[in-house]
């Protein structure tokens, strides 16, 4: 099936789906869908947040509630049409969802989680004790309807604009979903050092998603006050917030309609079996078991729904311009390193040069400092004293997304990928600071962020030509063998175009086959004018690619110099060579 056919068809659907309450034109039927509208609007933005950031909040009931009563105190007391009050809302429970995350988000996920259902408790207490604000137990009543103009809205027309928002919402998480910020925060929180190595800063990339998060929770609030017309402290209690975890918990984690799926289980399905009111905690009770045998993912991550639909890829052939581009040549100078972890000495004065351009071979045995280094030049652990240059420039105690944007890339021991994501999509994870499209024209599939995805997509399969996995792409990087996906996480280095590499034992388990296929594709990188810097233990492949080495031993420069005078060296004849002379040792 042609994909413009599967996505009119979906719209059609959608679009019958909404046109429903209209049919019937009860206003009980009309009633329950806008609140499922409203409800939909709150899960959709909860879901951005848990299931794709990855950040666990029990506090959402709240940050409705400051969106319902903002927008309904302006709307008594200052006279505010509804459409700016709303704005309001939504602001001001932005505002309020980051006083709440900056400080919570750099806690642990189940932590974070008991800040803001602490968070939920304070807001309801202020609720009540404002009493010369809110109105205390009693609440806000007489809330007037949305008007425009002196036109008053009735109940097709409100809902109607609930559907649209729902629509709207929906579209720009699904476009922020597929765009580098969808990327960044599946990468925070599944894999944050992969995600760090490639630019994407975990502290905002979570704030941004509690921003958006927060907006559509402040519009949703703004919807509701104006619906119930009368709004108390009772309706926003904690089981409030855990409501709508419920809600993207059953729809499914992570899944585009899982909050859709959720609402219409946990909101509609209850309220249809109308005799059957006082059962209500059973039915969830009984659905959440049902769901946690046969459905762990939730009902979108069922299988029935999972729709493979493998993209055609061009042939690994090289198309005219379908190439790695060459990348700007700068010098590495690491020096008089220092670190300490404990009583442990592991870094004792570590110092090297790499010509810009050249490969650098760091060796030494188990535990000489090597992978520390890397760690170092690349910001993931800071030295005591010394100094890291990049093309004459000190990067010492940057961030290691800061360091990332600078032009370094690198991979580690074992592959840092995000199994649940296609290959293709975690070699653009790497691209992530060089796509150029705002949030804003992101949200609303603006031309360059358009751009950027056409071009990110075909960068990535330059990449994935370049190392000979073009036929992979669609895969999922969780279903490659461990060569394949070391190859992966080179090409997601790559994506960044990087002046610097830090390769971390990249022959680390694989086949002979496999051995000469990184030593050519690690000349390759080497001759688009990248500085590469790889720790390995193989030796016959160190002599193949390096122009220069380095040896650690115990945290010390043992001696540096071409593969040929170091190799030869006495001390390292008895010190490393002695013991790994066979070139598979590890």
């Amino acid at each position: 099936m042609r994909p413009w056919a599967g996505r009119l068809g979906t719209v059609a659907a959608v679009l019958a789906a909404l046109s429903l309450p209209l049919w019937f034109r009860g206003d009980f039927i009309l009633f329950m869908a806008t609140q499922a509208g409203v409800m939909m609007l709150v899960a959709i933005g909860l879901n951005l947040l848990t299931g794709y950031a990855g950040q666990v909040s029990l506090g959402h009931g709240a940050l409705v509630a400051v969106g319902s009563y903002t927008t309904a105190l302006l709307m008594i007391d200052a006279h505010w049409s509804f459409w700016l009050a709303a704005l309001a809302g939504m602001a001001v429970s932005t505002l309020a969802g980051l006083v709440m995350a900056l400080p919570a988000l750099r806690l642990s996920t189940w932590y974070f989680a008991l800040v803001t259902l602490t968070f939920a408790q304070v807001v309801t207490d202020l609720l009540v004790e404002w009493r010369s604000l809110t109105r205390g137990f009693s609440g806000l009543v007489g809330i007037p309807p949305p008007a425009i103009g002196a036109h008053v809205l009735g109940p097709v027309e409100v809902y109607l604009a609930v559907a649209a928002c729902v629509v709207l919402a929906f579209l720009g998480v699904r476009n922020l979903s597929r765009s580098r910020y969808g990327r960044g925060m599946v990468a925070a929180r599944d894999n944050p050092l992969a995600a760090t190595a490639s630019g994407v800063s975990l502290l905002r990339i979570k704030l941004f998603a509690f921003a958006v998060s927060a907006a559509l929770a402040g519009l949703a609030g703004a919807f509701y006050a104006v619906q119930k017309t009368v709004i108390t402290p009772e309706d926003f209690t904690a089981d409030f917030s855990i409501f709508f975890l419920l809600i993207i918990v059953v729809g499914g984690l992570g899944r585009l309609w899982g909050p859709v799926v959720g609402t219409l289980v946990f909101f509609l399905l209850p309220e249809l079996l109308g005799p059957l009111q006082s059962w209500r905690l059973l039915i969830y009770g009984v659905v959440l078991l049902v769901l946690m045998v046969f459905a762990p993912h939730g009902i979108m991550g069922m299988p029935v729904w999972q729709r493979w639909r493998k993209r055609p890829v061009a042939s690994d052939a090289p198309a005219p311009g379908a190439r790695a581009q060459p990348v700007q040549r700068l010098s590495l100078a690491v020096q008089d390193l220092h670190k300490q972890f404990g009583g442990v000495a592991a870094l004792q004065g570590c110092a090297l040069v790499a010509e810009a351009g050249s490969t650098h071979a760091l060796v030494g045995p188990n535990g000489s400092g090597k992978t520390t280094t890397l760690n170092v030049i690349s910001g993931f652990i800071r030295s005591d004293s010394g100094a890291v240059l990049i093309g004459g420039t000190d990067v010492s105690g940057r961030a290691p997304h800061r360091i990332a944007r600078l032009g370094v890339g690198r991979t580690f021991q074992t592959p840092k990928l995000l199994h649940d994501l296609s290959v293709r999509d975690n070699v653009r994870l790497g691209g992530f600071a060089s796509e150029r499209a705002s949030a804003f024209e992101i949200l609303f599939g603006l031309p360059r962020a358009r751009q950027d995805q056409r071009d990110g997509s075909a960068a990535a399969m330059t990449l994935l030509r370049f190392v000979g996995l073009a036929e992979r792409a669609d895969d999922l990087a969780g279903d490659l063998p461990h060569g394949q996906q070391r190859l992966v996480e080179i090409a997601r280095a790559m994506a960044g175009r990087p002046s610097l590499l830090l390769l971390d034992e990249p022959a680390a388990g694989l086949s002979m086959d496999e051995l000469d296929r990184l030593g050519a594709l690690i000349e390759a990188i080497a001759a688009l004018g990248t500085t590469v810097l790889v720790v390995e233990h193989h030796l016959e492949l160190i002599a193949r690619i390096s122009r220069s080495v380095t040896v650690l031993d115990r945290g010390r420069v043992l001696t540096a110099g071409t593969p040929q005078q170091v190799f030869s060296h006495p001390e390292v004849e008895r010190a490393y060579m002695g013991r790994e002379g066979t070139g598979g040792a590890r």
